[in-house]
């Protein structure tokens, strides 16, 4: 039992490398989502899977799927057991969806999609909710205690990765506001290291003054 479990263990920290990898490798945020979903179907033999985010208005969304319909992810897109910026949000396993009050007004559409149980599971960033993992299964089930570890520790990953590229893409814009409002302005920037001596001006700044 105990060289089983080693395997096990074993078999999980590879998973985690993998993704590890696979992210760090990603030039695009659809790249990481598909590398968590990867990362699933192999560590935990989950074929149906899905991961969704908060957009801007407030909204959680679909972001990358496996094994659900478009008919589905329309009609269910926009629930969730947590508010945006919720703190302490805990993983939350259905092993039977026709039991669950809260799942009700959705169970016909769930049933069509033959989903018999599935798990919630918080992508959380400095504390607060960001979005989450979902886990569907055929058959009413729970999960297991480790694979539900996995879970949680591959949703860090991804809520890392996904706002810090969410971090360079606003400053990205932030940046291109910037040049856009000292070009119409005939203004320009310039960095003085004093460390180095040494003077960095931006293009706009160079070419007005020489």
């Amino acid at each position: 039992m105990r060289v089983v479990n080693q395997v096990r263990e074993s078999s999980r920290l590879a998973v985690c490398l993998q993704l590890a990898t696979a992210i760090g490798r990603s030039t695009t945020l659809d790249e990481i989502f598909e590398a968590a979903l990867d990362g699933i179907a192999e560590g935990l033999g989950i074929r149906r899977a899905a991961v969704l985010l908060f957009d801007a208005d407030g909204v959680m969304r679909f972001k990358a799927s496996r094994g659900i319909s478009e008919s589905y992810r329309n009609a269910v897109e926009g629930h969730t057991p947590w508010k945006r910026g919720e703190v302490g949000a805990q993983s939350i396993i259905v092993p039977d969806v026709t039991a669950d009050p809260g799942l009700s007004p959705f169970l016909p559409t769930i049933r069509a999609e033959q989903i018999a149980a599935m798990a919630f599971i918080p992508l959380v960033l400095a504390g607060g909710v960001i979005g989450k993992f979902m886990l569907y299964f055929d058959l009413p089930q729970t999960v297991d205690e480790d694979d539900l570890r996995l879970a949680e520790l591959i949703g860090a990953q991804v809520s890392f990765a996904a706002e810090g590229f969410r971090a360079q893409i606003k400053a990205a814009e932030n940046q291109g506001r910037l040049e856009f409002a000292l070009e119409a302005a005939n203004m320009g920037t310039w960095d003085w290291d004093l460390r180095t001596n040494s003077i960095r001006w931006s293009e706009n700044l160079e070419r007005l003054h020489g």
